[in-house]
């Protein structure tokens, strides 16, 4: 494709504008998402369309309506020969006889019996590109029928885990896939091997579940097709789980299997349980632990073990990007946003090919054993990406605010003893300032003052909190850590002039004095503030001050 086409999707749900948008996206067009009739005609009225994906029923405001249907026609009559494609939960009759009479060559796609893979065959085959047909049909207003048992009737909006079941006897592919079915699995079955490689040739997937012998029980035929098949895996799509779901294999073939493949589990269907292939599927596609330090010199690590050098270093500032986005309480960071930052003085058309490769990366980059697009952490949406904050996900920044919130809570509570603790663990979670390594970067630097403003804050309580039960130099050094921060923290020379005096240090607390003066009248040609000027005059007349007094 040398020119990007622009593609108009009108679908109401949010899961559905993504999961179209994405798809999209990723073969190269560029996605106009609406939610509306009034958004659609909008858009008619700004842009040509190449094509248009369109849900018929749209029902945002919790009723069922036809706009979808009327924007149909007005496609029609604003952009006449614009293909369009059909995506629907509910074909009823009579949408079934209006789709017939508006667009009768329309593919439709059911909602229930999404198939990614042939959602794109039909797309590049509507754009009259070269695209190899895969083998389960589109469905057809004539021929609505019932999902086979060779596809998932439901899947995540992920759709992960992705999962091809090998298995020839049907009363056993009806047993598994209605568990799938159950953990909501996006699913395809295979009765051959032959059946298995095509499948795993147009689409992705985590885990396998295989029958070794791929024979049906009423044939004493014995066959080797699901060993070859094994052999495959392993040689071919190593990133793929395999769990063994076989009849009576012998003591001989379970030694050979777990010594020379591995899989994840070996399960004898004379003994099988659903709660044994749960138990396998959890193993199968466990999330790994990534634990981010950012504050400081960015580290990442997987299952303890830190990650070294990325693929590029695009993809390494997308993901901070996407952090930093986090780090603001915000989520989404649009694409054209990441575009800009990521390639601010490349060629625009070129900028934007590159974005799905370096986001992809990145997402290889914290889960190398899955396909890009069944991230757990770096999520599409309609608008751009968002890194997600899993709870496999370790952030120190995210615990080094929680330290701070909970420790203020306390100082408040007067519960010194207790907020310490707290503050001290956020504080050895300061190991420098946020990204340090990103002095250069402009839009990091907003961030970055707000976090070392936080750490100021948190040694400023540290500080009240050594002082109310009388440790006097610990409250000093903390002071003296959060000024070598930020030298114009008023409030900090107020507390080292009282502490310093509360230890017998007149001296040295009137000498934190004339530092103070002297800085403020340097650098702003003012005095300090009055209530600056009052504790000094305390501290020349030797009067009493009360050293736990916040300041």
């Amino acid at each position: 494709m040398t020119q990007k086409s622009h593609i108009l999707i009108v679908e109401d749900r949010a899961d559905w504008q993504d999961i179209v948008s994405s798809t999209v996206s990723a073969e190269g067009y560029l996605p106009n998402t609406v939610s509306s009739y009034d958004a659609a005609i909008s858009a008619l009225g700004q842009q040509e369309f190449a094509l248009a994906v369109v849900d018929p029923v749209l029902d945002t405001d919790r009723r069922i309506n036809r706009d979808g249907l009327t924007v149909i026609q007005k496609i029609s009559e604003l952009q006449p020969g614009t293909p369009m494609v059909i995506i629907t939960g509910a074909l009823t009759p009579d949408i079934q006889t209006s789709l017939q009479h508006l667009c009768p060559s329309a593919p439709i796609f059911l909602k229930e019996s999404w198939d990614q893979a042939d959602f794109i065959t039909s797309i590049h085959k509507i754009m009259g590109e070269s695209w190899e047909l895969t083998s389960d049909p589109i469905v057809d207003l004539n021929d609505v029928q019932n999902t086979a048992i060779n596809q998932s009737s439901l899947s995540k909006e992920k759709g992960y885990p992705r999962i091809l079941l090998v298995e020839n006897n049907s009363h056993w592919q009806q047993i598994v896939t209605n568990i799938l079915d159950d953990l909501g699995c996006y699913w395809r079955t295979a009765n051959t091997a032959a059946n298995a490689l095509e499948l795993i040739e147009s689409q992705s997937f985590q885990v396998a579940i295989l029958d070794l012998k791929l024979q049906p029980n009423s044939l004493p035929l014995r066959s080797n097709q699901g060993w070859l098949l094994l052999d495959h895996f392993v040689e071919t799509h190593p990133k793929i789980k395999v769990v063994v779901l076989s009849g009576k294999a012998s003591a001989g073939d379970v030694a050979h299997l777990l010594t020379q493949y591995s899989p994840i589990r070996f399960i004898e269907k004379q003994n099988f349980t659903s709660q044994a292939l749960y138990d396998a599927l959890a193993q199968a596609t466990q999330i790994p632990e990534i634990r981010i330090r950012s504050l400081g010199q960015f580290r990442v690590s997987r299952d303890g073990e830190t990650l070294g050098v990325w693929d590029t270093h695009e993809a390494e500032t997308a993901l901070k990007l996407l952090l930093v986005r986090r780090a603001r309480s915000e989520q989404i960071v649009p694409a054209d946003e990441l575009i800009a930052r990521l390639w601010p003085d490349s060629d625009a058309d070129e900028a934007r090919r590159n974005l799905l490769p370096t986001i992809n990366s990145a997402r290889h980059f914290l889960e190398p054993d899955i396909e890009p697009r069944d991230s757990n952490f770096i999520l599409r949406s309609a608008n751009g990406y968002m890194f997600d904050l899993h709870d496999r996900i370790y952030w120190d920044l995210v615990e080094f605010r929680r330290y701070i919130n909970e420790g203020k809570k306390l100082v408040k509570e007067e519960a010194w003893d207790e907020a310490k603790e707290l503050l001290l663990k956020g504080r050895a979670l300061y190991r420098g300032d946020f990204l340090a390594e990103e002095r250069h970067i402009d839009w990091l630097n907003d961030m970055r003052r707000q976090i070392t403003s936080d750490y100021c804050e948190l040694l400023i309580n540290l500080a009240d909190c050594y002082a109310a039960v009388g440790y006097y130099s610990e409250a000093i050094e903390s002071c003296e850590l959060a000024l070598r921060k930020d030298p114009l923290l008023e409030s900090v020379y107020r507390r080292l002039m009282q502490y310093h005096y509360c230890l017998g240090q007149k001296s040295q607390s009137l000498k934190v004095f004339r530092d103070c003066i002297k800085l403020f009248e340097e650098l702003f040609g003012e005095s300090p503030a009055p209530a600056t000027l009052q504790l000094k005059k305390m501290i020349d007349n030797d009067q009493s001050i009360d050293c736990v007094q916040s300041l």
